[in-house]
């Protein structure tokens, strides 16, 4: 986690505990929230390159040095020659996946539990092993542990409801351009949307779509 955090800004990179700690305690609510949610995405990409770097297969799992390199966040290496890339998507919700796929229908897209039964038959869509609330329980405790006591709640409250709002207004964008039809959209969505708050986005975000 703590390598997540010192990946998530160059200024952060070889930072120690105490430089991480005073780092986070001086982000608003707000900034803290974002900081999170970056964390935690690339926090499941070290996780996942390191299970796979388990089985001794002869295939090496590295994540790409560029945080913001296109596409796709790990590959894999045989002899020093690419063979596959990946993209990691730590989300509750399809709609990420929905848009990653319209943009990169060539790279497959590993997800979290909460939204790979929605995309049990579709290509270049697998589980990365991980779930969301887990990936996001664990920021909440290691950032908690930083600078003051009920910060870990405010990140986890902060994580989940910046990410389900975050993904609906990407599928509303996606919606509107056409790349996947109402019909799709509503059936993947729906099924992993969870309270309220998602059933009230959804319908405002189908509202006059046709």
């Amino acid at each position: 986690m703590l390598d997540a955090l010192r990946r998530s800004a160059k200024h952060l990179n070889g930072a120690s505990i105490p430089e991480l700690s005073d780092y986070v305690s001086k982000l608003s609510p707000e900034q803290l929230r974002g900081v999170a949610s970056n964390v935690k995405g690339i926090y499941h990409e070290l996780l996942f390159v390191h299970v796979e770097n388990l089985n001794a297969d002869g295939i090496e799992a590295r994540i790409f040095e560029a945080t913001n390199y296109p596409g796709a966040d790990v590959e894999f290496v045989v002899d020093g020659d690419t063979i596959r890339e990946v993209q990691l998507k730590a989300v509750a919700s399809p709609a990420a996946i929905l848009e990653h796929l319209s943009r990169y229908p060539d790279i497959e897209v590993a997800v979290t539990e909460e939204v790979a039964a929605s995309f049990v038959d579709a290509p270049n869509v697998s589980p990365s092993g991980f779930s969301n609330s887990g990936l996001t329980n664990d920021v909440s405790g290691v950032f908690s542990e930083l600078p003051g006591d009920s910060l870990g709640q405010e990140i986890a409250e902060g994580v989940a409801m910046g990410g389900l709002v975050g993904a609906a207004i990407a599928a509303g964008k996606i919606l509107r351009e056409g790349k996947v039809s109402k019909q799709q959209f509503s059936s993947a969505f729906g099924d992993a949307a969870v309270g309220g708050v998602a059933a009230t986005t959804l319908d405002v975000l189908l509202d006059g779509i046709s």
